[in-house]
């Protein structure tokens, strides 16, 4: 019995010590107030060959409210541009509560580079000020797209790109002539998942939870917000659609810390 005792206590001295060294590490990585890359790779045989390879740089929920912000993104929109990606795609919210130097952020965002276009949907944040924002990002050169779906050709093949608003409604978005066509669903909020799942849609990128800010292992993230309830942080598939949420740029500024979801913006690369 007295050996099962201590077995315990060393049991639990070094879980603890795990949890602690835990604790340090994240208090360390917040400390430094970075963005991560974070590189996912998704595979698909309903792929067209052709786009075996392609990149796309997600961005998500920059939620700017002062101008450290924005030499913040402007270093990370460097990174970006460094990866030579195809695509760039941008999930929603640019800022936090209020617009501030509307033409500082569009040329901060104009100078994210892409070979294939720069596509938008606006987050809740976004339609308080639709107008606004719609016209930042078209300043900076995306297209923004309000429930509707745009063709994306890449050499001598073609992938359609879906982008819902909260209000969006995508069956008919998709009929008889493009329900073989692979497909991506740019949608800001990511509970649209169940909706989006039951169509011939192959991903769908989301952001707006910020990845429920603290994570537990083996249960996810713990903060949950409208319309991101049921999936907040990480990959999720179901019926053969494949869900992939971001982190986000940036915390809101009601909420000062995280627990493993690192703010990030996300590099995709599509794969037969």
């Amino acid at each position: 019995m007295k050996k099962l005792i201590k077995k315990f206590k060393k049991l639990f001295l070094i879980v603890l010590c795990a949890l602690v060294a835990l604790c340090i590490f994240q208090w360390y990585e917040q400390s430094q107030d970075r963005c991560s890359i974070t590189k996912t790779t998704f595979t698909e045989n309903s792929l067209p060959k052709q786009f075996n390879g392609f990149t796309i740089g997600y961005l998500s929920d920059l939620n700017l409210s002062e101008k450290n912000d924005l030499t913040r993104l402007n270093s990370i929109i460097q990174d970006l541009n460094a990866k030579n990606l195809d695509m760039i795609l941008f999930g929603g919210d640019i800022f936090n509560e209020s617009s501030f130097e509307n033409n500082q952020v569009s040329k901060v965002l104009k100078k994210l580079q892409s070979h294939y276009g720069k596509f938008a949907v606006l987050g809740d944040k976004d339609q308080n000020d639709s107008s606004t924002c719609s016209n930042i990002l078209t300043e900076a050169g995306f297209e923004v797209l309000h429930n509707e779906v745009r063709n994306i050709y890449y050499k001598e093949d073609i992938i359609q790109l879906i982008g819902l608003e909260n209000t969006g409604d995508c069956s008919g978005l998709i009929n008889e002539t493009n329900e073989k066509s692979y497909k991506i669903a740019l949608i800001h909020q990511p509970d649209y998942f169940k909706e989006i799942s039951q169509y011939s849609i192959q991903l769908q990128l989301s952001g707006h939870t910020l990845g429920g800010y603290y994570k537990i292992p083996f249960i996810g993230g713990i903060e949950t917000k409208d319309k991101g309830e049921n999936y907040v942080n990480g990959k999720h598939t179901k019926n053969k659609t494949t869900l992939l949420i971001s982190n986000g740029f940036n915390k809101e500024s009601s909420e000062n810390h995280r627990f493993l979801t690192r703010d990030e913006v996300n590099i995709i690369t599509l794969k037969r």
